[in-house]
Order: C-alpha cells, then sequence, then structure tokens
C-alpha cells in the first residue's frame, strides 16, 4: 500500500489512460460517461413514474441508487479483467500487479465525479432542494470505491483461476439493480426476503445511507453505518489478502 502511494502519478497516468480506452473508436466518447447512467435513470423512471406518481421526489431517489449502481457495475466489472486485459505488460515488464486493480477503481472514481454532477443538475430540473446533509455524500462513495476495490482484489486473481467467473459476475453484478433500494424503500418490503438479502447486501446499505444524506436530511442509523463499514473494510482487506497471496502465481497462470 505504501509503494502505491509512492507510485501516485503513474496511478493516476494509468486511471486516465484506462478512462480513454474504455471510449475508444466510439463517437460520443468521454460523453458516455454522463449518458450511460442517464439513459438507466431515463429508462426506470418512464416505467415506475406511473406506479409510484405520487410519491415525493421519486425521481431523485430513484437516480442516486442509479448512480451508485451503474458505478458499482463498471468497477467491478473493469475490476475482473484487470490483470487478465494488462497479461502482455506483465509478462513484459517487471511492475507492482497490485496496481491494477487500484487503477480499474481509480478510473471509476475519476467517472464518479461525472456522475455526481448529473445528480447535483438533475435535483433543480425536479425541484428538489438538496439537504445540508449531502455535504456528507463523499463518505457513500469512499465506501462504494473501498467495496470496489476490495471485490477488484478478489475478483482480478479469481478469474485467473475460474474463466467462468467473468460472465456469472455480469449476470449477478446486474441482479443488484432488483434486490438493492433503487426503485423499491425498505419500508415498503420490511418483513420480505428482500429485507433479509438487504442485510448482506453492502451495495444496497451504501445506497440507503447515500438516501439518508442526500434525500430524508438525517443521518443513518449509527449501527446500521457502522455494519456497513465493518462489511465494506471486511471486503477490501479480505481481497487485497487473497491477492497478496496469490499474486507470484500470476506471470504462470495467464
Amino acid at each position: 500500500m505504501i509503494n502505491l502511494w509512492k507510485q501516485r502519478s503513474l496511478l493516476f497516468y494509468f486511471s486516465v489512460l484506462n478512462i480513454k480506452l474504455r471510449y475508444k473508436n466510439t463517437y460520443l466518447g468521454f460523453l458516455w460517461t454522463a449518458l450511460e447512467p442517464l439513459l438507466y435513470f431515463t429508462i426506470l423512471y418512464i416505467v415506475f413514474s406511473t406506479i409510484r406518481e405520487r410519491e415525493e421526489y421519486f425521481a431523485i431517489y430513484l437516480i442516486s441508487g442509479i448512480m451508485f449502481f451503474h458505478l458499482f457495475v463498471r468497477g467491478t466489472s473493469g475490476g475482473i479483467t484487470s490483470i487478465i486485459g494488462n497479461d502482455r505488460i506483465l509478462k513484459s515488464l517487471k511492475i507492482n500487479r497490485e496496481i491494477f486493480p487500484v487503477v480499474s477503481t481509480l478510473s471509476i472514481a475519476i467517472l464518479g465525479v461525472v456522475d455526481l454532477g448529473i445528480f447535483l443538475v438533475l435535483m433543480p430540473i425536479f425541484n428538489f432542494i438538496p439537504p445540508v446533509t449531502i455535504l456528507l455524500i463523499p463518505i457513500s462513495f469512499l465506501l462504494l470505491f473501498g467495496l470496489i476495490l476490495g471485490l477488484s482484489y478478489f475478483l482480478s486473481i479469481a478469474t485467473i483461476y475460474l474463466r467462468d467467473l467473468q460472465p456469472f459476475w455480469g449476470i449477478f453484478s446486474h441482479s443488484l439493480l432488483f434486490i438493492s433500494p433503487v426503485f423499491w424503500k425498505l419500508e415498503n418490503v420490511s418483513g420480505t426476503v428482500l429485507t433479509q438479502i438487504h442485510s448482506i447486501n453492502p451495495l444496497g446499505q451504501i445506497i440507503e445511507i447515500t438516501h439518508h444524506f442526500a434525500i430524508y436530511g438525517n443521518l443513518p442509523p449509527l449501527n446500521e453505518f457502522l455494519y456497513t463499514t465493518l462489511i465494506v473494510l471486511g471486503i477490501l482487506f479480505t481481497g487485497y489478502a487473497i491477492f497478496n497471496r496469490l499474486e507470484s502465481k500470476i506471470t504462470e497462470r495467464i
């Protein structure tokens, strides 16, 4: 971790390069960063606004969940290929292997600034005045990026041994849209299987913390916040420990 900080300029360079490669040969290029979550939002808003038309600030509730869901999917899908996608570099250069999951996560963090800008722009459009607690939303982003990095460490090394993990993760990560509080509220599903799933779904918990900061205008219950933080830290350190243990075998496996 200390070595990564010493190489922060290299990390930033590779992160920007990663973003450029992501949208290479597309007509709209970097604009897709903003268009992807907006398209998700537009489709879901059209579908669910007729069902929940009387619910106040549903549009802001929806876009906040989509923002975090979309960053999570992009982040983990990039993280899972961060090693096998750079196999030529790893074979030809002596480079710190743990830099690649970090670069993938840092790239998503940069794109997250764009998504946050969209979120703030949509607020006045839907006549929503944000509470002062929205200033705490960077905490939600830190939790999200910690979760993405921890999973990227684990997934990037695991997919070397099990290539079927990549398509499976694509299906699983997109399914989180339906089992996270993006277009439904916890109080509306209390006592159902969704409540039980939410208790072990760190992405859903982070989204709910964001709702407290950005919409409800209050702090999440302390026990729920600490629980989510511990889960994220557990995933981060476990993912790093597994990666650190197996990274010496990367070159011979890819």
